[in-house]
C-alpha cells in the first residue's frame, strides 16, 4: 500500500439559486407543436399556468432562438423552463430542418443534425431567420398573444443571437407591433451568418451548393434601436470577444453594452465560459467531439445561473440591458468567482 498518496480536494461551486420566490408559475404546460419539424417550421409554446402580468398588467413574451444546427430544445430546456415558471410565455421555434428532439440513438443524431445543418441547398440564413418569424407569428396566434398589452423580449445564442440582433430588420413590415421586441440579451452571437460555421463544414456547404444569402449585422443593425445585452465568454474561440470590437458599431442603439464572463478553474468542477456557456446539454453528441466542433459541452452551471439566465432575467423585469449588474457567487471556500466584466 502507498502511504505517500495524498487526496486534493477542490472547493464546489456555488449551488443553484433558490428560485421559489420569482417561480409565480411553477407549473406550466406546452402546447402541441405546431409545423412541421423537416420544413423549418417547427415551434414549441411553453405556456404559464399563472401568467405574470407584472406591475403594469401586461403580460410578458420571450422569443427563443437556438444557435447554428442546436434546434432540439432540449439543448436549452431548463433554461426555458425557468422562464416560464416566472409567469412568462415562451417561444422556441426550430427554424432549421430536422433535429427538433434528441433521437433514441447517435447515429440518428447524426444523421438529423446533418440534416439540420446542410438541408436544403444553397444554404439561406435569410429562410432561416423568416421561418423563425413566421413560426413565432404562428405560435402568438395560436395561443392569442396578437394584442397591445403583450411585451415581447428577445433572446438568441451564437447564430440566434445574430437573427435576434437582426429581428426588426426582417420582422418589421412581417409581424404585429407587440412582436417587435422591447429589450433584446444574447449569447455569444456572431457578427455575421457564416462566422460561426466550423471550416471544415464551411468548405462542405461551399463544395456543395454553397450559400444562398448573407445575414449581418453591419447592415441589419441601422434598425436595432432597442436596449441590448450582448453575454461573451472569454474563452470562445469560434466568435474571439474582439471580433465584436469592431461589430458592436453598427447596432444603432445608444443603450447597449456587451458583458464578459471568465472561465475559472480554481475549483471543481470548473467553470467554462465558452462558445456553449449558454447551453444546458449537448450529451446528443460525445463531449470530445462537442469540444472539437462546438467549442465546449453544455452543462447547466453558475454560467448559466448567475450570468446567462440572470441577465435576460433582470431585462425583463425592467432593467435596462446596458446597465446590468452580476454576482458570480463564490466557491465553498469563500474564493469570488470570477466577476463579469463590462467589455464594450
Amino acid at each position: 500500500m502507498n502511504t505517500n498518496t495524498t487526496i486534493t480536494f477542490k472547493p464546489a461551486p456555488p449551488p443553484k439559486p433558490d428560485y421559489s420566490e420569482i417561480y409565480t408559475s411553477p407549473t406550466f404546460h406546452q402546447h402541441e407543436p405546431l409545423g412541421n419539424c423537416n420544413k423549418g417550421t417547427y415551434v414549441e409554446i411553453y405556456i404559464p399556468d399563472n401568467p405574470n402580468y407584472g406591475d403594469n398588467g401586461t403580460l410578458k413574451a420571450v422569443i427563443y432562438l437556438h444557435g447554428f444546427a442546436l434546434g432540439a430544445s432540449e439543448i436549452y430546456r431548463s433554461h426555458l423552463e425557468h422562464l416560464v415558471k416566472q409567469g412568462y410565455y415562451v417561444i422556441y421555434p426550430n427554424y432549421q430542418h430536422g433535429f427538433c428532439n434528441f433521437p433514441k440513438c447517435r447515429f440518428e443524431t447524426i444523421l438529423e443534425l446533418a440534416e439540420e445543418a446542410l438541408r436544403p441547398f444553397p444554404i439561406s440564413p435569410q429562410k432561416w431567420i423568416n421561418s423563425a418569424i413566421n413560426s413565432a407569428v404562428n405560435a402568438y396566434e395560436q395561443v392569442n398573444l396578437v394584442k397591445p398589452e403583450v411585451e415581447t423580449y428577445l433572446f438568441g445564442h451564437s447564430l440566434g443571437g445574430l437573427f435576434a440582433l437582426s429581428w426588426n430588420y426582417y420582422a418589421r413590415e412581417k409581424v404585429p407591433v407587440n412582436m417587435l421586441p422591447k429589450q433584446i440579451v444574447v449569447a455569444d452571437p456572431v457578427p455575421d451568418s457564416e462566422s460561426n460555421i466550423p471550416k471544415r463544414i464551411r468548405e462542405i456547404i461551399k463544395d456543395v451548393g454553397g450559400f444562398k444569402d448573407k445575414i449581418d449585422i453591419q447592415t441589419t443593425g441601422d434598425l436595432l434601436k432597442v436596449p441590448v445585452a450582448i453575454l461573451h465568454g472569454y474563452e470562445d474561440t469560434i466568435i474571439d470577444k474582439g471580433t465584436w470590437k469592431k461589430s458592436f458599431k453598427y447596432i444603432a442603439s445608444n443603450q447597449k453594452a456587451m458583458y464578459l464572463s471568465f472561465s475559472d478553474e480554481y475549483g471543481f468542477p470548473a467553470i467554462y465560459a465558452n462558445h456553449e456557456q449558454a447551453t444546458v446539454d449537448t450529451s446528443f453528441l460525445r463531449e470530445v467531439v462537442t469540444e472539437k466542433y462546438l467549442n465546449g459541452s453544455g452543462k447547466e452551471d453558475n454560467l448559466n445561473w448567475r450570468f446567462i439566465w440572470y441577465a435576460l432575467d433582470q431585462v425583463v423585469r425592467g432593467t435596462r440591458a446596458d446597465q446590468l449588474q452580476f454576482d458570480m457567487g463564490r466557491w465553498s471556500d469563500g474564493i469570488p468567482i470570477t466577476p463579469i466584466l463590462r467589455f464594450l
